[in-house]
């Protein structure tokens, strides 16, 4: 399910780039209806503790930062640039877990090393076209790193769903002037925003939070290389942004990755049925 969630992520850039409303309203749009849509969940179950809302406190301003940073990396520069930047983060997390003494075996090393040498085919650095982006890029890799070694401990003691809603409530708090400029666009591009707000955000992050129960930030890191590959992609068929062929190769690079990384999840959770 998350390589699924990963390859719809990739639609964004898409509505980043083909939208006539700023990037920053775009986010602010994006939280507001997430926030919304899991709202009408949150109520039923009613499991909202103020433990919970204080880790919103820390886990939406961290949302709020890398959402930003990205749509921005990824208006500054081509789609490429811009989401290859983001999805450094696998190398970030890597390097928060080997500092906090986190035993990571040499196969999982060896997988996220290769994944990031094709997303740096993949990105083509003679592309760079803004300074800028790029720096908006490496603060969004590592927000989002931070905010999954955080998140996924807290979404173990609160569930995934309780997790999606707090840090995107805070975070739609946070972006409510940029969403208040959009609220016209938003009206008269309701389906985009649906997508976008409930899709995307609503039920994408529910599901990344529950899943993440399971399988290591380190794991999830990599299995969503497959993400960029699909905004790429269609950064090259819709945008008719050209590839060269070390991207090609890139790309093929990281979805073997993903692929990889899933199978090995795949077995790991089957060992204990096993036995």
């Amino acid at each position: 399910m998350i390589s699924f969630l990963a390859i719809c992520w990739g639609s964004i850039p898409l509505i980043i780039r083909t939208s006539d409303v700023s990037s920053m309203s775009l986010v602010g749009i994006r939280t507001f209806l997430g926030a919304m849509f899991l709202l009408i969940f949150v109520l039923r179950k009613r499991e909202i503790s103020k433990e919970l809302l204080y880790s919103g406190i820390f886990l939406g301003p961290l949302l709020a930062i890398h959402w930003s940073t990205m749509f921005k990396s990824i208006e500054l520069n081509t789609v490429a640039v811009g989401i290859g930047l983001v999805f450094s983060y696998p190398i970030f997390i890597l390097i928060i877990e080997l500092l906090r003494g986190k035993n990571i075996k040499p196969v999982q090393i060896l997988i996220i090393l290769i994944g990031f040498f094709g997303l740096y085919l993949l990105l083509d650095f003679t592309t760079i076209s803004s300074i800028a982006g790029v720096v908006y890029g490496l603060i969004s890799a590592l927000s989002l790193a931070i905010l999954i070694i955080y998140g996924s401990s807290k979404s173990i003691e609160f569930g995934g769903l309780n997790v999606a809603f707090v840090q995107v409530f805070f975070a739609a708090i946070i972006l409510s002037p940029f969403t208040y400029s959009g609220i016209s666009w938003m009206f008269e591009n309701l389906l985009v925003s649906i997508f976008l707000g409930f899709f995307l955000t609503g039920v994408g992050l529910t599901t990344y939070w529950y899943v993440i129960k399971f399988i290591s930030p380190i794991s999830i890191g990599t299995i969503t290389y497959l993400e960029p590959v699909t905004g790429v992609i269609i950064g090259s068929m819709i945008l008719n942004e050209s590839l060269r062929i070390s991207q090609y190769f890139g790309f093929g690079i990281v979805l073997l990755v993903g692929i990889t990384q899933v199978f090995i999840d795949t077995k790991n959770q089957a060992q204990p049925l096993e036995n």
